[in-house]
């Protein structure tokens, strides 16, 4: 997210993207893998996020993970749209065809 564009509270209204999808072949389309996207600004519990992550900004994130597992990597992002971060993860997805 780039500071000053979309404050966190208009961020998180845009979750047309939030959840799980599978990555896409560039080829094929063929689906492989998962990744989740969300919006990082306060632990479900109340928490706040400095607490695990103290050097993520709000924002929206995506990361290598399917559901009921645990992610593979750290979150990538912060992305001030849904949208933009999962084009971050996945270009390929027929989201994105010209």
């Amino acid at each position: 997210m780039i500071i000053g564009t979309v404050r966190p509270e208009e961020a998180q209204a845009y979750d047309s993207h939030a959840g799980y999808h599978s990555f896409r072949m560039d080829e094929t389309q063929e689906p492989y893998g998962s990744f989740e996207i969300f919006f990082m600004d306060r632990w479900p519990d109340g928490g706040k996020r400095e607490e695990a992550w103290p050097a993520l900004m709000p924002g929206w994130y995506w990361w290598p993970c399917s559901p009921g597992c645990l992610p593979d990597s750290d979150p990538t992002g912060p992305f001030a749209y849904s949208q933009q971060a999962h084009h971050d993860a996945d270009e390929w997805s027929p989201d994105y065809d010209d």
